[in-house]
């Protein structure tokens, strides 16, 4: 299944001057959505198979349309002179009070074939430093050859991209501003999350700057896919409202610590229904020195796309393993091609079945996965392999992630 992973926000069309006539907007899918689907069914792993998107379509584009009526903050105002209630401590509401200077909108502008005529697209962004560096999501500004950051108090400056990770979904947006403009967010530790901690996300869905919605933990260790069709693991799942907009955002603990940048969500609906994933904060930060110097980021890849085998699976295909993950496809010239992994280009009884790699035993798509993202391009690995009822050992050395131009779950 393909979900093509571009920037989440609406078009925002330029109206043509007359006479001329009116040049078409360059269409911007919208926020990457996840169609509801069964985690055992086929799809590719991250370092591990070819680039494979763990959805469905892209949503419908999300067109702006501005109202000349009350808009939201207008009802939200106080009556002239009477003072908002200072928030209590520890609160939600002071929680914002600290944590919204950190997060800005980021407007990131696409032309296209005519003078009149160019994409518009709003997503979030995360402080981190007082040197200007702004964490967001690669598909935020994927393709963008104008940025504008937008702070909290609406001041706004250009920015420029120093650094993208198409395979991790991060990049930094750098800004020249006063370091007394710039409030970084607190960073907290995502590896001590447990199901059921608070969440709480900031960001501009759908152009609403400074948004605050409340959740909590709803998993963790999920998998998604990254814009260049990379498999991402060790997700956090939150039931936050989330919506396009929010990507690049934050999602902070009880405490108001920063735990994971707002990336995606998961509906068959195209809006938000309570199933939405952050990129752990811990695996961002450990990104973060080379993204602001535009240092190009490696990542280990096996080369073949794959799924977790089930008994059920297993049976239907007369395989005598039950479990592990089956090796659907190998890439051509890949680090498994190389060295002799086979597979038929569909599920059948003839592909090779890991069962176990560096001697931890394998059993899904997602754990060979995460194991894989332990280790370096140019690592070795042991694969235990079972293949028409035998078993082998094949040693792969590990190859930096290479997009591929199709994929088949």
């Amino acid at each position: 299944m393909r979900d093509p992973f571009a920037p989440d926000f609406f078009e925002t069309p330029v109206a043509p001057e007359p006479p001329a006539p009116v040049e078409p907007v360059q269409s911007v899918p919208s926020f990457p959505h996840r169609p509801a689907r069964s985690m055992a069914a086929a799809m590719l792993a991250a370092g591990l198979v070819i680039g494979s998107v763990a959805g469905g379509a892209v949503g419908a584009v999300l067109v702006s349309h501005r109202n000349t009526g009350t808009s939201p903050s207008a009802v939200a105002t106080v009556a002239p002179g009477v003072g908002a209630p200072a928030a209590s401590p520890g609160s939600f509401a002071a929680i914002y009070q600290q944590a919204k200077n950190g997060v800005v909108t980021i407007n990131a502008s696409t032309s296209s074939a005519g003078p009149r005529s160019f994409s518009q697209a709003e997503g979030s962004g995360i402080v981190v430093d007082t040197q200007g560096d702004i964490l967001t999501n690669a598909h935020v500004v994927s393709g963008a050859n104008q940025i504008r950051v937008t702070f909290s108090d609406g001041r706004t400056t250009t920015g420029q991209v120093k650094g993208v990770d198409q395979s991790a979904d991060l990049a930094v947006v750098k800004v020249s501003v006063s370091a007394d403009q710039l409030h970084p967010l607190p960073l907290g530790n995502s590896d001590s999350l447990q199901v059921g901690d608070t969440a709480l996300a900031i960001g501009s869905p759908f152009g609403l700057q400074g948004s605050f919605t409340a959740g909590i933990i709803s998993g963790l260790n999920r998998g998604t896919t990254a814009p260049n069709g990379r498999a991402l693991t060790g997700m956090i799942q939150t039931d936050a409202p989330i919506n396009p907009g929010n990507s690049g955002g934050a999602l902070l603990d009880g405490r108001g610590q920063l735990i994971g940048v707002n990336d995606s969500i998961q509906s068959p609906v195209e809006g938000n229904v309570g199933v939405g994933f952050a990129i752990p904060i811990n695996r961002a930060a450990s990104l973060l020195p080379s993204l602001e110097k535009g240092v190009a980021i490696q990542h280990p890849w096996l080369g073949i796309s794959g799924q977790t085998l089930t008994a059920s699976t297993a049976d239907q295909l007369g395989l005598s393993e039950k479990s592990g993950v089956l090796v659907v496809q190998v890439v051509p010239g890949g680090p498994s091609a190389k060295a002799g992994l086979r597979a038929d280009g569909q599920a059948s009884a003839n592909d090779d079945v890991i069962t176990a790699i560096d001697g931890h035993a394998i059993t899904t798509i997602e754990a060979l996965t995460q194991y894989l993202d332990t280790k370096n391009v140019g690592d070795r690995v042991t694969l235990s392999v079972t293949r028409n009822g035998q078993h082998i050992s094949i040693g792969v050395t590990l190859g930096n992630f290479q997009a591929q131009p199709s994929a088949t779950p």
